[in-house]
């Protein structure tokens, strides 16, 4: 029996209205994560005029959404952050495209203030730091705005879930189980309020994947262009989006037969859809489209640009977008520190990410999953576009993820969520009604538990969250969201006094004067009598061995802190 569409409409925004009300809480209490002041600031400075190089090697698209609110703000520069913003000042080391860490002098014997390959990586991060929490503005209020924003777009992905699910099924009660699965996703809780790059770039690729899938069911002009539309916007929130391209070229070639297009409609279609996306790219980067500076063979050679940014360069417009890309490609390249399952590594796991997304999501619906996917599979041939797409689109997506080095967190495979949650929605008509109920029902049970704090959540398989650093680490547990909630345990037993080794923005720190010594493993060896606080991501270091293996900490703060009274 299905519920009429009033009342369909009634749920869904109940839904909808749940997933705020259990983010918003989590918003106002967790402190700001290793990225976000970044992101803020860039934004803001986006706006205010200043050129995009404060994370040029994320587009400026999910940079300068957060930092709207910021504009009905008075906000200042301190001193400070105004001479890094302006150049007065900088690190004496530099980053390049790729390769090692040197003396600036070594890569810009020239000067660096105004050449536009010196990657600004080190002072954005220090400038959003100064931004945000130095005490010339109210931080907390900026990051709260920011989050605003993001927890809008969560929102926006759960009615491309539900509208998805309802138009390739025409059944209201899957559409709905579709939503409730992202509703109560702790991933998607727990990404959908920080101010990073990534529930941005979901919402554009599940929306950009949708209309790709009804442009298969209907090839037109009009779809592939709304398709090209939402793929240019997508381009535009983070370099992720550039797994569009060979998904789109796997869904083309599995419904061939079924389009039964020309050659020569093909290519007008292709041709209508690259111009979409690349017209979108050229209107937000309209003030820099002058293409990127000469620079000498050996120096380009030195810092790492690639081959084919330094034989394209003249025809690469706009060059900051192109610049992006390359910085993004060398950093998957070049591989990233990264934990799983107690072990550490540089170069990361070809199976990172399968395992990372089974050990942070609920076993109800990895079960669900299960199930549709045979569903999917024992129905294939009889499934139309909408019904196929999102899971060929998550196998493609996945698979490229797996050749990438940089396995920091499961937040990269957030574009596949919704897309799991779709394939989910369209195999529910399928399966027994009372088992997805009850599955529903665990499901939601089980992230309720976590809230507020959803970003330690870890499967109830291994423990939950208690157990979460034994597994991974940082933006899947502890990504430096709980400097306030140590602000308030300090001050419930009356603690003075901290000695602290803290995964996160120690701005933050400073900004609720927490009274802290910094140590390291080392130095903390040194300690007679205190109290010495250290996070799970530091913890969990061989350095740190001779501290876990010793004795069980004293207390634990929102699971990510360890708090040792010496």
């Amino acid at each position: 029996m299905q519920p009429n569409r009033h009342l369909t409409g009634w749920i869904a925004g109940g839904l909808l209205l749940v997933m705020a009300i259990l983010m918003v809480p989590a918003a106002i209490q967790d402190s700001a994560t290793v990225d976000e002041t970044t992101f803020l600031a860039s934004g803001y400075t986006y706006w205010t005029g200043h050129r995009y190089r404060c994370a040029p090697e994320h587009p400026p698209g999910s940079q300068m959404l957060p930092a709207i609110p910021l504009l009905l703000m008075d906000l200042r520069y301190s001193r400070d952050a105004d001479a890094l913003l302006t150049g007065k000042v900088g690190y004496p080391w530099a980053r390049p495209w790729f390769g090692p860490i040197r003396a600036w002098q070594e890569y810009f014997p020239q000067g660096r203030d105004d050449n536009w390959y010196y990657w600004w990586l080190p002072e954005s991060q220090l400038f959003g730091q100064m931004f945000v929490y130095d005490g010339t503005n109210n931080g907390n209020a900026m990051l709260l705005a920011g989050r605003c924003v993001q927890i809008a777009l969560a929102l926006g992905v759960g009615l491309v879930i539900f509208f998805w699910v309802r138009a390739a099924t025409g059944q209201d009660i899957a559409a709905l189980a579709g939503l409730a699965l992202w509703v109560f996703n702790p991933n998607a809780l727990a990404h959908g309020h920080l101010v990073t790059t990534d529930i941005s770039v979901t919402l554009a690729m599940s929306a950009a994947i949708y209309l790709m899938a009804r442009f298969l069911e209907d090839p037109t002009d009009r779809n592939i262009l709304y398709c090209g539309i939402a793929t240019g916007v997508a381009l535009l929130m983070k370099f992720t989006a550039i797994t569009l391209a060979p998904i789109y070229l796997v869904l083309v070639a599995l419904s061939w037969r079924r389009l039964a297009l020309s050659p020569a409609k093909l290519l007008r279609f292709a041709l209508i859809g690259f111009a979409a996306t690349w017209a979108v790219i050229l209107i937000v980067n309209f003030p820099h489209w002058i293409p990127a500076p000469p620079l000498p063979a050996a120096q380009a050679n030195a810092l790492g640009v690639p081959g084919w940014f330094q034989t394209l360069r003249p025809l690469l417009i706009p060059p900051d977008f192109f610049k992006g890309l390359a910085l993004t490609l060398g950093h998957s390249r070049a591989g990233h520190e990264g934990y799983l399952l107690g072990e550490w590594s540089h170069d990361g796991w070809w199976y990172y990410y399968p395992v990372a997304f089974c050990l942070k999501s609920p076993v109800a619906f990895l079960i669900l999953l299960a199930i549709a996917a045979g569903v999917f599979v024992k129905q294939f041939r009889n499934r139309r576009p909408l019904e196929y797409v999102p899971w060929l689109a998550v196998a493609v997506f996945v698979f490229l993820a797996m050749t990438s080095k940089v396995n920091i967190g499961v937040r990269h495979l957030l574009p596949v969520i919704p897309l799991l949650c779709i394939g989910i929605g369209c195999a529910i008509p399928a399966i027994h009604r009372r088992l997805v109920g009850g599955l529903l029902i665990w499901q939601v049970i089980v992230t309720t538990l976590a809230f507020p704090t959803y970003l330690p959540f870890m499967s109830e398989a291994v423990g939950g969250a208690q157990n979460g650093h034994r597994y991974l680490l940082d933006s899947n547990y502890d990504w430096g969201q709980d400097a306030n909630r140590l602000k308030q345990f300090l001050s419930d037993r009356g603690i003075e006094h901290i000695y602290l080794d803290y995964f996160g923005t120690q701005y933050n720190i400073e900004y609720l004067k927490i009274p802290n010594t910094r140590v390291n493993a080392d130095q903390a060896k040194q300690i007679r009598q205190g109290w010495l606080v250290v996070s799970a991501s530091q913890l969990m270091r061989p350095e740190w061995a001779w501290l876990r293996d010793s004795r069980p900490p004293t207390h634990r703060v929102a699971h990510t802190l360890f708090v040792y009274q010496l």
